[in-house]
């Protein structure tokens, strides 16, 4: 039983000490949605690949850090086959970007002016 009291008190001691370390966020910002329009292609993944191209094109308008589809939010990605043949995909979202979060003393500095 001693060793479950020293085991216990030693986590107890990290989660306390990690608790009391500085907290760093990120922040995601967004862009409104960008449509990447209708794309066609031979087959279904050069048209999914076709069709994230054409949104990567457009959300470059907001910067290179806008551009990645993985931090993209209300994605929507849909293919259906075309009527002549191959497949057509469309590739909508809004770009979004991870930005840091100030740290509280910033925000104070900037909002009192010091």
């Amino acid at each position: 039983m001693p060793r479950y009291a020293a085991i216990r008190t030693a986590a107890l001691a990290v989660v306390l000490f990690a608790t009391h370390a500085a907290a760093v966020a990120a922040v995601r910002l967004c862009k409104p949605t960008v449509d990447g329009g209708f794309v066609t292609g031979n087959t279904e993944m050069g048209a999914r690949k076709a069709a994230l191209d054409g949104w990567k094109a457009k959300a470059l308008a907001h910067g290179e850090e806008y551009a990645s589809w993985r931090l993209a939010a209300d994605k929507f990605l849909h293919c259906l086959p075309g009527k002549s043949g191959g497949y057509e995909c469309i590739a909508r979202a809004a770009p979004c970007t991870i930005d840091q979060a100030p740290a509280r003393r910033e925000l104070r500095s900037k909002r009192l002016g010091i």
